[in-house]
Parts: C-alpha cells; sequence; structure tokens
C-alpha cells in the first residue's frame, strides 16, 4: 500500500469515528428527557409554561421529523455550533471558547517544553551514565510521581515567596496582568515537569533498546561524536515515541488540565467543565465531552500522519 492510499484510509477511518461518535450523540440526546425546558419552565403558570414550552421545541426542532432533526444537528456541530446554555444563559462557543483560549496559553508551551524534556532527557538517561544521564534519570522518576495537583500547589507557594501565601488566579484583570502571570506560569512548569517526566521514561527506555543495535555499536566503535549517536538513536526510536507522545498529551488535557485549573484556580477549559458538571449544564457538559472525543480522533490523525513521515515503511504495510 503507498502512502497516499495509508493516509487516505487513515483520514477516512477518522472522519467515519466522528460521525459514529456525532451520531451516537444524537441518539443519546434524543432519548434522553431535555432538563433545560424544565428550568425554563420552573415556577410558570401552567398556561405560560406551555407557550415557553412550544416556543422552545420549536426552536430546538423537536416539532420537525427525526431525518431532518439528525441533518440539522449533523451541521451545527460539524461547523461547531453547540447550541445555547440555558444554565448561564449564554451560548455555549461564547463560554467554551475564551476557556479553551485561555488552557492553550499554558497548555501549548507546557506541552512543547513536556517534549523536549522527555525526547532530550530521555536520549542522556539511556547514552550517558554521567552525571546528566544520572540527573535526567532522577527527574523522571520524581516527575511521575509527584501528583500534579500538590505540585501546582507547591510551586503556587514558591512562586509568591510568602508564607501561608499562595498564588491564585484573579479573575477581575485579565491573563496577563496581576498575578495571572505567575499563575500561568505555574501551570506550564506543573505540566512540563509531569507530562515530561512521563515521556522521558518512555524515550529512556525506546532509545536504550535502540543503543544495543548492532549499527549504534559500529558508530561507537568508529569513534562517531555523542551528537551523531543520539541523532541515530532517536531517528529509530522515533515511531514508537510518536504514538506514546500522542496519547501522554491527551491524557494530560483528560486529566491534567482538569487537576491544574482546579488547584491554580484558572477559569479553562478544564474548570469550566467541571463547574458545568456542577450545574448539571447539559449543552456545555455535550459541547466539552464532544470536543474532547475530536481531539482523540485528531490526535490519532496527526500521529499516523508524523509516523509514516518519519518511516515511510509504516505506510507500506
Amino acid at each position: 500500500m503507498s502512502r497516499r492510499a495509508f493516509l487516505a484510509r487513515r483520514v477516512g477511518w477518522a472522519v467515519f469515528v466522528v460521525w459514529v461518535v456525532l451520531s451516537g450523540a444524537f441518539l443519546a440526546f434524543v432519548a434522553a428527557p431535555d432538563h433545560n425546558l424544565s428550568m425554563l419552565q420552573y415556577g410558570l403558570p401552567p398556561d405560560e409554561a406551555r407557550r415557553v414550552a412550544e416556543q422552545y421545541r420549536e426552536r430546538m426542532h423537536y416539532d420537525e421529523p427525526l431525518l431532518s432533526r439528525y441533518a440539522h444537528w449533523m451541521w451545527e456541530l460539524g461547523t461547531l455550533q453547540f447550541g445555547r446554555s440555558y444554565v448561564r444563559g449564554r451560548s455555549v462557543n461564547a463560554i467554551l471558547a475564551p476557556a479553551l483560549r485561555l488552557t492553550l496559553v499554558y497548555l501549548a508551551p507546557g506541552v512543547v517544553l513536556a517534549v523536549l524534556l522527555g525526547v532530550l532527557g530521555g536520549l542522556a538517561a539511556s547514552l550517558w551514565r554521567g552525571l546528566v544521564g544520572r540527573a535526567a534519570d532522577a527527574f523522571g522518576h520524581l516527575g511521575a510521581a509527584f501528583p500534579a495537583f500538590l505540585l501546582a500547589e507547591a510551586l503556587a507557594l514558591l512562586a509568591v515567596g510568602e508564607a501561608d501565601v499562595v498564588a491564585q488566579w484573579n479573575p477581575e484583570v485579565g491573563p496577563f496582568a496581576g498575578s495571572n502571570p505567575t499563575v500561568l506560569a505555574v501551570a506550564v512548569a506543573v505540566v512540563a515537569t509531569t507530562l515530561g517526566a512521563t515521556l522521558l521514561r518512555y524515550s529512556a527506555v525506546e532509545a536504550a533498546a535502540v543503543a544495543g543495535a548492532s549499527f549504534v555499536k559500529r558508530l561507537r566503535a568508529n569513534g562517531a561524536p555523542p551528537r551523531r549517536i543520539a541523532a541515530h538513536v532517536l531517528r529509530n526510536a522515533a515511531p514508537p515515541l510518536v504514538a506514546l507522545f500522542s496519547i501522554r498529551v491527551l491524557a494530560v488535557l483528560l486529566l491534567g488540565v482538569y487537576l491544574v485549573e482546579t488547584a491554580l484556580g484558572i477559569p479553562g477549559f478544564g474548570e469550566v467543565t467541571l463547574t458545568a458538571i456542577r450545574d448539571r449544564d447539559i449543552a456545555v457538559i455535550l459541547a466539552a465531552t464532544l470536543i474532547t472525543t475530536l481531539l482523540g480522533v485528531l490526535s490519532t490523525l496527526v500521529e499516523d500522519v508524523v509516523t509514516v513521515a518519519i518511516d515511510p515503511r509504516s505506510g507500506s504495510e
């Protein structure tokens, strides 16, 4: 199979998975009772409650045939229009968009630093047994063992430098004003440490397996410089690392983001989702679930593309 055919098949599979997820969400939405309608009718006289119900059903297309509702559902979600939150009285996009942007402000640099720490530290831990290698190995074990929630609290306390004072998010000012940049820097450090330590351990294992290969022994025997040896080891260890990295990055989004934002009070994607769960805000919960699922499918697709790019043999199977 050619690389182009392999990638086309993977893209087609990703589209199919997204369609299955969205269709399953539609069936669950149709079968489940609509709690938003009950909230709108709460405390109203019977005549007013009936009028509100009719308007709501018309706005939500409940009176249309099932196939028409399904087409409308797929179009709205396909264009990322998630409807309206009747708990907050705002559109779901207006709630989630700023939260996602704020999460990306610390998550993107944190992931980049984590990948650099994981790759370089893994190579150091597997190829060099000196002080650098031992330090990288210690960082991998300690960083992976330390809970993200406690690490965020500890760094927030150290960042302020005052006893019994912890850096917390200030909602009254912008993300880059007041103490908020310090809180974001702490979040970057927590993501880079917890994710980087885990990636470092994976990288060290994969690099050590490649380092024992015959071609690496020949490079050492011929007096190749450490940088050249590390480049060859990384090139051959890259395909399995790409798969592991994509899984771990997604795990940070699913778990680490919620822990970090809860500990530091950052009103990002994780905090907004947890608030929606507490408030039983079905529209926001559904949108957050779909976004997370779509990110998982996208990360798998990116993994396939990158794997084929660095190892063309994987697309010829």
